[in-house]
């Protein structure tokens, strides 16, 4: 008998806890709703208030109101034939200020290491700066020929050693 009480009174609590939970939950979703009813009525008021500004913007923005408020506020005069200007009457660019040049002066190289007159289509001036300053690297048939030298093979003697080619 003890053992169906003791039942009882588990089941009366589990559902007095069922009981709570359920009315909690029926409260936050009220809750919810109505938060949800509150942001479409402020975003209804906001679209309005969109509509109101665009056309505020419309009417601000006609192009007779602009053309009055210019002919009263700015001092424009038709254009006069005379004040066209020639190419000739314009300055002349200023001359071009190459930094890079001026630093690989400063360094000590006074020939020009790469020649722009030279130029053609497909050309790598850049290609040829570093050819000039004994950077580039040796083409494919050097780099088999030192190779070849470098095992005996070649037609060069090989290199002494510890003396890189």
């Amino acid at each position: 008998m003890k053992i169906a009480r003791a039942l009882n009174v588990v089941a009366v609590c589990a559902m007095v806890g069922a009981a709570a939970t359920v009315y909690r939950i029926s409260y936050q979703a009220t809750w919810q709703a109505e938060e949800v009813s509150r942001l479409e009525r402020q975003i209804g008021r906001e679209h309005s208030n969109i509509a109101v500004l665009e056309a505020e913007w419309a009417h601000l923005t006609r192009p007779d109101r602009i053309q009055i408020l210019a002919a009263k506020n700015l001092p424009l005069k038709a254009a006069d034939p005379r004040q066209r200007a020639g190419v000739m009457d314009l300055p002349m660019r200023p001359a071009r200020i190459d930094s890079i040049a001026d630093t690989i002066a400063s360094l000590g190289f006074e020939q020009p290491l790469a020649d722009e007159t030279k130029a053609m289509p497909g050309d790598d001036p850049i290609g040829r700066t570093i050819e000039a300053m004994g950077l580039a690297l040796p083409e494919q048939q050097d780099r088999v020929g030192r190779t070849m030298n470098a095992l005996g093979l070649g037609d060069a003697p090989p290199p002494p050693l510890g003396i890189p080619r």
